[in-house]
């Protein structure tokens, strides 16, 4: 900028969430790839989401800014579009499953970070303390998050963990009362368990997630050692049951 301040962008469109509304000359491209006139909306909505992010990639060549700053890419969730309906499918937003959980992260730093492909667990936690790390700045105690540009820390890094909420809050002062699932990715297994106050019905779940991604094998009563296990793992972590 021209007083070489520091500066936070922040951009979050709604693109590409429903509805599906993208611009006619979009989705002529993608009309006869597929039979679902629903998954053509959406792949046509992703394009014109990557056209407004290159638009702002534009903005920062067009300033002289784009050696200088950090760009970082996430979604908040996961989506796999239904084809039969203009709605996302099961096991996917707001679902358990990695179909609804796995999202992207890129990180662009132009001679800072090399092209390529990490395969080290990640989590958007990760984000405010890597960019805090990249300004000079030492991320609170309360972080718990790890620094993305720290290969050593993320080669150590052995599980990840997360929630998954109802849609509305149920109580905003209590966040278990929303509680639905809570996840463990470890040693190569992902362990599902409910939370009975929501999912009454469900039980745990368990997946050799690296070589089953999309979860169809349910290992949960053939290895009732790694459940317990990681159980006790994702009570350390958090535990909704205590205040």
């Amino acid at each position: 900028m021209a007083d070489k301040k520091p500066f936070l962008a922040w951009y979050a469109p709604l693109l590409p969430h429903d509805p599906h509304t993208p611009p006619d000359r979009l989705l002529a491209k993608y009309k006869d790839k597929t039979p679902s006139i629903h998954v053509a909306r959406y792949w046509a909505m992703v394009e014109w989401f990557d056209e407004t992010c290159g638009e702002l990639m534009g903005f920062l060549k067009e300033k002289g800014l784009t050696e200088n700053t950090i760009v970082i890419y996430v979604a908040d969730n996961g989506w796999i579009q239904n084809p039969e309906a203009p709605k996302y499918a099961p096991r996917s937003k707001q679902s358990q499953y990695d179909g609804g959980l796995r999202t992207p992260i890129m990180v662009r730093w132009p001679g800072k970070v090399k092209p390529g492909k990490e395969t080290t667990l990640a989590s958007s936690v990760d984000i405010a303390p890597t960019v805090l790390k990249a300004v000079g700045m030492t991320p609170p105690l309360e972080m718990t998050g790890l620094n993305l540009l720290d290969d050593a820390a993320l080669a150590a890094r052995k599980s990840i963990t997360g929630e998954i909420f109802t849609h509305n809050s149920v109580d905003l002062e209590k966040p278990s009362a929303s509680l639905r699932w809570r996840w463990i990715i470890d040693g190569g297994y992902k362990l599902i368990v409910p939370d009975s106050r929501n999912e009454p019905t469900e039980k745990p779940e368990l997946y050799l997630i690296e070589t089953d991604p999309n979860e169809q094998t349910n290992l949960a009563s053939a290895e009732a050692a790694v459940v317990e296990a990681l159980t006790k793992k994702l009570d350390a972590w958090w535990d909704p049951s205590k205040p």
